[in-house]
This record gives structure tokens, C-alpha cells and sequence, in this order.
């Protein structure tokens, strides 16, 4: 049995040896409440009461959580650090009967073969012989029975004592803490030393940095739990089977490594019924650390904010890749198709464009082309005027025709044909680059595109700003799952202050330029607040214009609507007073979705007392998003202050509580008192919720155990019984004498 012992002790030591780790053991559930005649009264938390040689024979715990922080802090008023050692259980049951805690110091490094090494650890073992050691009884207490004091090495001075390996510990709280922070942008470095500064300095914190940086990264590695991509479809899927509308979908290579994926959830699928009418995608940002492509679906809400439609990545940038990510978007929104699409200019992306989403209109942004400028004709855009001219045909061209002399198109301005200019002028209708802009001005000239709605946006930066707000928290090392963390952050950042917006608009109504206006009180009232002072600066510009009649048939009317010495061009305003149809020349109620300052005005000298209601498009609405689902359960189940952050703010109350009372004998008094009896009250009341629950266990053990042996005791007496999980090769006996307590050591 010794030799026994003896083997058992040396792999312990060994295993002890590979590494200084200490593991935390979980709280015992089958805890008995400690007789209230105990000779000893333990003093769980260590404090300076007792003396520092003091000896621990004889104190009574409940378990092997308490008997561990008995050991540790007394080691830490001694100057030593900790480690669980050997312990005796029984052999069925696996209760244990015996357990020590040995000094950290206790046997000797295992020397491992020699060679180069990329680091060096140094050798912290010198067989000390300090030890602690606990017997458990029938009545499931641990008793201190061996106490060993003496230590064969030098201890550590007080100041130092919290360095020491059993007294670091980084909390479960403080790790949420952390994790916390980093997913909103702060750096590691700033979280530990905002928690240090919480803690009133490094030796209260309870751990060092390093301590930190490997709770986070062994945090993360239980999280990923494998491959990053593996970690993240298991993310899907476990929000697929507790949301109805969830949706998501991936592709894999010849090699079954993950290439393409995409995913959103309902909210987003509800936002883009709502505000699908315009799309905007962007790939042009590769934000993790396989350089995939992050290709995030926005759009454009009733506040003239961003808003998410779902998210992809791709491996390449190939016709097929776009294919498959535009197929799997569009069938996760049921099939429908946006208005206008707004992209890059890629030429893959422009031809997936075409084979899945044939009746939206594509346009370019106008931002990634003027970049693109920089590259093919520097040269001209060093002349202030070409590029004014140049940004003037990008941005402001209104009408068309086409010159044959040329074989360009001139697009016609405020006041001049600006490209006819570039043309001629600077000599540029060779440029092979400006050919090909010609060749797709359907897609980035505005005159082409006034039959489409795309809410005045003329760039994809609405994409590009998801980017940016994504790749402020993350580095390029950031993985996958990573990844997803930032985005349902942004997503969830971009949802509240929709939220706060949409509670603005419930709370009061913007002031009007014009009072007692009734086209301005109608739009004050059907209009998000955004959209109203959009609508008010249209409606002020009308009031700018002159109106010319040209045509008076009964209820049919034309004007020509300009603002003298700023419009050159005349716009054409058909009204119908009997209908209340009314249509521009410039297009931009069917671009921009609300009435523009041409026809305004003529609203307004007809004294029409509100806007049509054919045009009034209800994205713009405040009503716009009332039947939309809101999930409430999230949020009533998160209400409540979270732990790391009451931790913070406890900490703070004691921490300030321990500053004013440390000069004053009784008030420190008063604090330690205060202590011990919340502890004892914490205590009382966790062993009696541990009790109750042990005692009907115990009531229910008892009696199925009794209904179990009276069966078998009809059945076979005493005699042999197969065991039902060994087969038939293994029996064990029954007997109405054994002893039901028996157990074998």
C-alpha cells in the first residue's frame, strides 16, 4: 500500500512540476453545515488577527474551497506561495478522504534534455518540505490534522507577497471587465490600468499584466475551441436555433477550407423590407488576418442613417465569388431586388451585378472614381481648371444630348458643356481611361439615373464608414470570430441611436422657419426630423424662384421655374390642379423621394394646404418602422446592473471607505467587524440554500435506494447479479448482510 502511495505521490510531483499553473477546484455541492460546538472558529479571509506562526491543527472547514483559501492566506501574511498537492479518495464513490496543500517550492524541476531553447524559465523549486494537510470526515468536514511550518528557503517580504503565484488571480469579473473594454476599442494596456487605478494600485488589483494577457488569450482559445471558421459556423448555427429568422450560409473549397460566407440576422431582414430600395456594397477592405474581403451590405434609413443588411466575406474577388454572395443575399431577403445598387468600380462585382440583380440599377461612386483619376490622368489634374471642370461633370450634370463631332458625351451644366471642354480644351478625347468612363455614364452620370431612387447619395461611403468603424477595434491578427464581435457591436451602436432618433421624433417637433406655413406644418408632422429640414430647405429655396406660366388649360398648367442670377437652366413644372399631379423636369422627387424646391413653389402659390400623399414615400415617414418586431426579451433579461460593473462600483464604495478609516483605530475596528459579519451572514446563508438542497437529495437517494435493494432482494436474494453495463462475463454480489456504508480505501 505504501509503495502504492509512493508511485501515486511521484506522478502527482511530476505533474506539478511541468508547470506552475494553479487550478482552480470548483465548490463542492454535497456540503454539510459545520456543527455550532466546533472548538475552532475559522477565520476564512486571513486576517492579521492571527499570528503570523500560527498553528492550523485543528480548524474546521467545510469543503475544499475553504480549506484552499484557509492554506493561501495564510501563506500570504507567512511570505510563501501555494499548490495542491496529493490527495486519498475512495475508490467507488470517488469522495475524497485526504487532500494537502503543499508550499510552491515543494520537490524538483524534472530536468528535460538539453538543447537550445527559444526562451528560459526559471527554476523556482527547492524541496521544501511546508505543507498543510486535511482529513475529511463522514460528516463531509476537512480538519487540519499535519501542519508543517518549516520552509528551507528565504519567504517573501509582505510588500512583495502579492507577486506571488497563488495569491494572482485574475476574476471572472475582471476578465468581463476586460473583455469588455477591448471589444469597444480599448487597448488591453488601458483596461489594466484603468482597473489598477479602480483598485487603488497594482498590489490590490490581485495580478500582474501577464496575468491578464494569458486569462484573455486562454479565454479566447476555450472560445474558439478549434479552427476560427469552425467556432464561427457553430456561432450560426447556435443563433439559428434560437432565432426563427436567422440566416446564414458559407461556402467551402475542393479542400473543405472555408472561402465564402454570409450571414444576418432578422432585424436586418425587417430594416431591408423597409429600406431596401437602395443598397450599398464596398469590398475594398480586408480587416482580418487571412486578408479576406469584407463585403457588409448598408442602406440608408428613415433618419438618413446607416443601416445594416447583412455581411459577407470572400477569399477572391472573382465573377463566381460575387455570384454566390449576391445569390445567397438575395435569398435571404425572399427574392426582392433593390432599386439602385452602389458599388466600386470592379469590374467582377459590375458583372455578378448583372446576372443577379438584372432589373436594379448599378451605379459607380463617384469617390472611388475621382481616386481611380489620380492614377490615369495625374498629369491633367494638376490644371486647377480641368479639375474643376472634371468634378463639375462627375457631380453636378443634369441633362444629356449627344455631338457627333466628337463622338463623346457632353453633358450639359448650369451653364457649359463641360466634358466638350475637357475635350477640346486639354485634348484628353484620345485618353484611353476617360474613353472608358464614357463608355458606363449610364452608371455614375446623374442625368442617366433621375428615373431612380438613391436618397441623393452619390458615393458608397456609407460602406466604407461600416469599415471604418469595425477596423478602430480590431488589428489585422484579429480572426474571424473577432470579426463578428466588432460587427454586432457596430450593428447594435447603429440600432440604438436609431432607436434615440426614433424617441426624438416622439418627443417633439423641430421649429419652423416659417410659422402657420401649412405645407411646412403637414411635413413637420409626417417627417422624421432629418427629412423635415431637408424639406424645409427645399421649401425655402421655392420661395427663392421666380415661375413663368407657359400653359393654362382649365386645371392643366405649365411653368418654368428658375432662381434669377444662379440657374441657368429653366425647369419645367406640369401641374394638374384637379388631381394634384405634379412633375419636374430635374427629376428628383423620383431620386430623392420628397418634392423639390420647383415644385414646391408651385404648390405653394396654388395654396395647397398639405403634400400629396402619392408623394409622400413612406421611408421618410416616423411611421415607417411601426409595424417592425421589436425583441423586448433580450432586453427586460439584461436589466439589472452586470457584474463587472458592480464589482467596480463596490470596489470604488470600500475602496473610499478603507481611505478615510485607515488613520483611526476604532473606525478600522468598526470596518473589520463590519466584514466578518457580512462574511458569516454570506456564509450562513450559502450553506443554508447548500443544506436544503442536500437534504432532500438526501431524502430521494434514501428513498429510491431503499425501493432499489427490495426489488432486487425479491429477485435473486442472495445470489449473483450480471451488471448491466459490463456484459456477461462480469457479475458482482448481492447479499442482505453486506453493509451499506462499506467502502474500500
Amino acid at each position: 500500500m505504501d509503495d502504492a502511495v509512493d508511485q501515486r505521490d511521484e506522478v502527482l510531483d511530476q505533474r506539478d512540476e511541468a508547470g506552475d499553473e494553479l487550478h482552480t477546484v470548483p465548490v463542492s455541492e454535497d456540503v454539510v453545515d459545520s456543527p455550532s460546538s466546533d472548538p475552532i472558529e475559522l477565520d476564512i479571509d486571513g486576517s492579521s488577527s492571527n499570528p503570523v506562526d500560527e498553528d492550523l491543527v485543528g480548524v474546521v472547514v467545510s469543503n475544499g474551497v475553504e480549506a484552499y483559501e484557509l492554506y493561501n492566506n495564510y501563506a500570504y501574511r507567512v511570505g510563501f506561495s501555494v499548490r495542491k498537492g496529493n490527495q486519498r479518495c475512495k475508490v467507488y464513490s470517488k469522495t475524497v478522504q485526504m487532500k494537502m496543500f503543499m508550499c510552491s517550492k515543494a520537490g524538483f524541476k524534472v530536468k528535460a534534455n538539453a538543447g537550445v531553447r527559444a526562451y528560459s524559465k526559471i527554476d523556482t523549486r527547492s524541496g521544501c518540505g511546508a505543507c498543510v494537510q486535511f482529513d475529511v470526515g463522514e460528516d463531509g468536514l476537512w480538519t487540519v490534522t499535519k501542519h508543517v511550518k518549516v520552509h528551507n528557503h528565504e519567504l517573501c517580504a509582505v510588500d512583495k507577497s502579492h507577486l506571488l503565484r497563488s495569491h494572482r488571480n485574475v476574476g471572472d469579473n475582471q476578465l468581463l471587465y476586460l473583455k469588455d473594454l477591448k471589444k469597444s476599442g480599448v487597448a488591453m494596456a488601458d483596461g489594466i490600468r484603468f482597473l489598477k487605478h479602480q483598485a487603488g494600485g497594482s498590489p490590490l488589483v490581485g495580478f500582474t499584466n501577464r496575468d491578464a494577457y494569458n486569462s484573455i488569450a486562454s479565454d479566447t482559445s476555450k472560445r474558439l475551441d478549434g479552427t476560427d471558421s469552425n467556432s464561427l459556423i457553430e456561432i450560426f448555427r447556435k443563433r439559428q436555433s434560437t432565432e426563427s429568422d436567422f440566416f446564414f450560409d458559407f461556402e467551402v473549397d475542393c479542400d473543405s477550407r472555408l472561402c465564402s460566407f454570409f450571414w444576418r440576422d432578422g432585424r436586418m431582414r425587417q430594416d431591408y423590407e423597409l429600406f431596401g430600395d437602395l443598397l450599398v456594397h464596398d469590398t475594398t477592405y480586408r480587416t482580418n488576418k487571412y486578408d479576406m474581403i469584407c463585403g457588409p451590405f448598408v442602406g440608408m434609413n428613415h433618419h438618413c442613417m446607416n443601416v445594416m443588411f447583412g455581411c459577407g466575406f470572400l477569399m477572391n474577388e472573382r465573377i463566381e465569388s460575387f455570384v454566390w454572395l449576391f445569390r445567397a443575399f438575395l435569398r435571404s431577403m425572399n427574392g426582392k431586388c433593390p432599386q439602385t445598387i452602389m458599388t466600386d468600380q470592379c469590374a467582377s462585382m459590375a458583372a455578378a451585378i448583372c446576372q443577379v440583380f438584372p432589373t436594379s440599377r448599378h451605379r459607380l461612386c463617384i469617390w472611388h472614381i475621382g481616386e481611380n483619376s489620380k492614377k490615369h490622368i495625374k498629369a491633367l489634374r494638376n490644371n486647377k481648371d480641368f479639375l474643376d471642370m472634371f468634378n463639375c461633370v462627375l457631380k453636378y450634370t443634369e441633362t444629356e444630348f449627344w455631338n457627333c463631332e466628337y463622338t463623346v458625351l457632353e453633358l450639359w451644366t448650369y451653364s457649359i458643356s463641360c466634358l466638350n471642354m475637357l475635350v477640346t480644351d486639354y485634348k484628353c478625347h484620345k485618353n484611353s481611361w476617360i474613353q472608358k468612363l464614357y463608355d458606363c455614364r449610364e452608371k455614375w452620370c446623374p442625368a442617366f439615373n433621375k428615373d431612380y431612387f438613391s436618397g441623393g447619395i452619390l458615393s458608397s461611403q456609407r460602406s466604407e464608414t461600416t469599415n471604418h468603424s469595425i477596423s478602430r477595434r480590431l488589428s489585422k491578427t484579429a480572426g474571424l470570430c473577432d470579426f463578428y464581435s466588432s460587427f454586432v457591436s457596430v450593428t447594435s451602436e447603429w440600432r440604438s441611436k436609431e432607436n434615440g432618433e426614433d424617441f426624438r421624433c416622439t418627443q417633439g417637433v423641430p421649429n419652423m422657419m416659417m410659422e402657420h406655413v401649412k405645407l411646412l406644418l403637414h411635413a413637420r408632422e409626417v417627417y422624421t426630423i432629418e427629412i423635415y429640414f431637408l424639406f424645409e430647405e427645399q421649401f425655402m429655396k421655392g420661395n427663392a424662384c421666380h415661375q413663368e406660366m407657359v400653359l393654362n388649360e382649365g386645371c392643366q398648367f405649365k411653368y418654368h421655374v428658375w432662381r434669377p442670377d444662379i440657374d441657368i437652366i429653366r425647369h419645367e413644372v406640369s401641374f394638374k390642379l384637379s388631381t394634384l399631379d405634379i412633375s419636374c423636369s430635374c427629376k428628383l422627387i423620383s431620386e430623392l423621394g420628397i418634392l423639390y424646391c420647383h415644385c414646391l413653389r408651385i404648390l405653394h402659390i396654388h395654396c395647397a394646404s398639405s403634400i400629396p400623399n402619392k408623394y409622400i414615400m413612406k421611408r421618410w415617414t416616423k411611421k415607417v418602422a411601426d409595424g417592425r418586431d421589436v425583441n423586448t426579451g433580450s432586453m427586460f433579461c439584461r436589466a439589472g446592473v452586470p457584474p463587472s460593473i458592480w464589482v467596480v462600483e463596490i470596489c470604488r464604495k470600500f475602496q473610499r471607505l478603507i481611505s478615510s478609516s485607515q488613520d483611526n483605530s476604532v473606525t478600522r475596528q468598526f470596518c473589520d467587524e463590519a466584514v466578518e459579519e457580512a462574511k458569516k451572514k454570506k456564509y450562513s446563508a450559502a450553506r443554508g440554500r447548500r443544506s436544503a438542497a442536500n437534504k432532500v437529495a438526501s431524502s430521494t437517494k434514501g428513498a429510491v435506494q431503499s425501493l432499489v435493494l427490495e426489488s432486487l432482494s425479491e429477485i435473486a436474494g442472495d445470489g449473483y447479479l450480471v451488471h448491466p453495463s459490463s456484459g456477461s462475463s462480469e457479475f458482482c454480489q448481492y447479499s442482505n448482510d453486506v453493509d451499506d456504508n462499506a467502502v474500500v480505501d
